[in-house]
């Protein structure tokens, strides 16, 4: 019997199907292993849907057979058709795991074999290998450089992005780094985002300066990853054999700290280590490992430097001024040890610590001696942006028993000016609670007596700048004078700071300076003598 028209239609668009299916699954499961081309996920992507395809081709290939005539060759034969939907399937997932193990097998060969699987450049360790080679190889007038490459903000980048943009990029950046230095040239991905390239035969700075300028323009090409136009630069710290070190580690360490310096000028540029400009910086390195460590070895004490009522000589206030000694017994200059706190944050638990042992200190002062004045702590800007300082400096206060009327709260204008509204609002807070606020080292920053309005303040110290030449400098006098006399417009009561002569003494009060506070009435003490101290000024006694 002749097959119908429609029927030989449906079975040649079945066919075709067919044929569709299974071209485009093997299209994909090849996409799927270009791995230069495309990030994994896109990968995993074009597997899943070749795998479809090939679901697709099979399900396409038993409707054929089903409308096939009863005369066809697949009716009298039935037990070939699932056979051959057997066979298509057996190749199809042939395919698909033969391509998974390819990949596998690529990533582990690569791994096994000191190459980075993104990029196909060596690995750290294996760098490392290679470097302590040439060390071996070098004779002793053979120099040559390393240098590392860092990706500035790349982080962001990746977190904005995703991660297989990222992957694209450092896979562009490879090549590109490769390009720059030499194809034949070591260079490896040592870490998420930097690079380390062996640069032989340097035998002028000018040469090593000028593949630093070529490999800081190349990464800052723009880079276009799919629908994205990305501009990326880089930071480079470069060190010399044998003039910076004979072994990996030390080479490795010295490059370390170029890139250090590099990203501390501003990033994206270069610096060749320096023993002399890097000194500064290894110093601050082992300073700032130092102090993140110092809290938990107990190096910190308080030191308390009392401020004195000018027309009683009362001691109306003592501020707890922080102190590091190390296990050494080296003391540690505050100027030197808090901007470094301050940048790295260890600032934030360190003023927490200062509190709580003010507070432990003073509780133990009144018990010791029966009274205690009033004791002033200061706050660095990161501690006063916290949102919850009120509601911690409260709990501190209650966790050792001290009144809030006992705390005063030194703050820098700068602290202020940060965010004013947020500023206001945390010392309004304050004063509700009973706790008292100063300026510290007014002057020093805005030094403008008309934002003060705004804030809920109760004291100025007058920062050390207006006293030092008080006593001979007329302009330091007159600006001395318009300070207090606008601070007690305002209702303001004022401290001179760094009072060291007797004639600046005398002239802060004639000025009707209310308080001060300095070397010549009390240098800062530790605990045992400020209770000594305490008694033998307990009550009013002239200055």
């Amino acid at each position: 019997m002749a097959e119908s028209p429609s029927t030989t239609t449906t079975l040649m668009l079945w066919a075709m199907l067919v044929l569709g299916a299974l071209l485009t699954a093997c299209w994909l499961l090849r996409l799927s292993m270009l791995r230069s081309r495309f990030a994994p996920r896109q990968r995993r992507f074009a597997a899943t849907a070749g795998g479809a395809g090939l679901a697709c081709a099979i399900w396409s290939l038993y409707h054929l057979t089903a409308l096939a005539p009863s005369d066809s060759f697949t009716v009298r034969h039935p037990a070939l058709m699932p056979l051959a939907s057997l066979l298509v399937a057996m190749v199809g997932c042939g395919i698909a795991i033969g391509n998974l193990s390819a990949i596998m097998d690529r990533a582990g060969s690569k791994s096994s074999n000191g190459i980075d699987a993104l990029t196909g450049l060596q690995t750290r360790s294996q760098l490392e290998t290679n470097i302590r080679r040439i060390i071996h190889n070098s004779g002793p007038d053979d120099r040559f450089a390393l240098a590392l490459v860092d990706l500035d903000r790349f982080k962001g980048v990746n977190d904005t992005l995703g991660h297989e943009v990222g992957d694209l990029i450092l896979q562009q950046t490879a090549g590109r780094l490769q390009a720059s230095i030499g194809s034949n040239e070591v260079l490896a991905r040592v870490s998420s985002d930097e690079f380390l390239a062996v640069l032989p035969r340097i035998e002028h700075r000018g040469d090593l300066q000028s593949i630093c300028r070529r490999i800081l323009h190349a990464v800052s090409e723009p880079l276009i990853v799919g629908s994205h136009k990305i501009h990326v630069t880089s930071s480079i710290g470069v060190a010399m054999y044998p003039d910076d070190g004979t072994d990996v580690s030390t080479l490795l360490r010295k490059v370390d700290t170029a890139l250090d310096r590099a990203k501390a000028a501003g990033r994206g540029d270069f610096r060749i280590f320096n023993p002399e400009v890097d000194k500064a910086l290894l110093e601050r390195l082992s300073l700032e490992n130092d102090l993140r460590h110092a809290l938990g070895r107990n190096e910190f004490t308080l030191a308390y430097q009392p401020e004195f009522d000018l027309k009683t000589g009362q001691v109306v206030s003592m501020e707890a001024l922080l102190r590091w000694r190390k296990a050494t017994g080296e003391f540690i200059s505050p100027a030197k040890f808090i901007p470094v706190a301050e940048e790295t944050g260890v600032i934030v638990p360190l003023s927490q610590w200062v509190l709580e042992t003010a507070c432990r200190e003073l509780k133990e002062l009144d018990q010791s001696i029966g009274f205690s004045p009033r004791f002033a702590v200061n706050l660095s800007p990161r501690q006063f942006q916290q949102d919850n300082l009120v509601e911690m400096i409260i709990a501190t206060l209650s966790k050792f028993g001290v009144a809030p009327e006992s705390l005063e709260l030194e703050i820098t204008e700068s602290s202020l000016m940060d965010d004013p509204d947020k500023a206001a609002m945390s010392l309004r807070m304050l004063r509700e609670q009973g706790i008292s606020t100063a300026i510290d080292d007014f002057g020093t920053g805005y030094s403008s007596l008309s934002y003060l309005r705004r804030f809920p303040i109760d004291k100025l110290k007058m920062d050390r700048a207006f006293v030092t030449d008080i006593q001979v400098d007329k302009d330091s006098a007159a600006l001395a004078e318009s300070i207090l006399r606008m601070a007690h417009q305002l209702g303001l009561t004022v401290v001179a700071e760094g009072v060291e002569l007797p004639e600046q003494l005398d002239l802060l009060r004639s000025l009707k300076c209310d308080a001060a506070q300095g070397f010549l009435l009390a240098r800062p003490m530790f605990l045992p003598d400020l209770k000594n101290f305490l008694l033998e000024h307990r009550g009013s006694k002239p200055l």
